[in-house]
């Protein structure tokens, strides 16, 4: 499902990443855990097509980086280390947009939004502006947006950030 080879990622002359090897079969889960610097969100942007590598090989579900970049991304859900959903627009509008970016129909789409806004327990926040959430209802948003669209790979960067220790829990199981 994932193959992550000889990876580099330099930046001028600084090396961020030097020879990553990862393989992850469909089902497993994967978390790297590292020193802040160690290379941990470059990684994950490189696998969430963000970054190209300046060496190396990437490949999901056979797709390889960059020219299948767009297909790739149809693969995979990505949560930010840094909150950045709208905070100008409502939970529910931050997810209709998104979902609409990647596709859903409209009768999918709404049944999909109020099944993540269930889950994620967004309820009554949802119509209220981003802006007025507490910065663990941003992150539980945004882990909604990542899985809109059923995606096999689900990439968090630092997810559990700004959670409280019931709803960290819930995250991780």
């Amino acid at each position: 499902m994932l193959k992550v080879a000889d990876v580099d990622v330099a930046y001028g002359h600084a090396k961020a990443l030097y020879n990553i090897f990862l393989e992850l079969e469909a089902g497993k889960t994967l978390f790297v855990v590292g020193r802040n610097g160690a290379g941990k969100t470059t990684t994950v942007r490189i696998i969430s097509t963000l970054i190209i590598p300046t060496k190396g090989k990437v490949e999901v579900n056979g797709y390889e980086l960059p020219k299948n970049a767009s297909i790739i991304r149809n693969f995979i859900g990505y949560v930010p280390q840094a909150l950045s959903s709208d905070g100008s627009l409502t939970g529910y509008e931050n997810l209709l947009i998104f979902a609409k970016l990647v596709g859903l129909n409209k009768r999918d789409r709404e049944k999909k939004i109020n099944e993540l806004i269930d889950l994620m327990e967004l309820g009554d926040f949802s119509r209220k502006l981003v802006r007025e959430y507490s910065g663990g209802m941003v992150r539980k948003l945004e882990i909604a947006q990542a899985l809109l669209h059923n995606p096999e790979i689900l990439l968090l960067d630092e997810p559990t950030v700004g959670l409280d220790p019931v709803s960290r829990r819930s995250v991780w199981y």
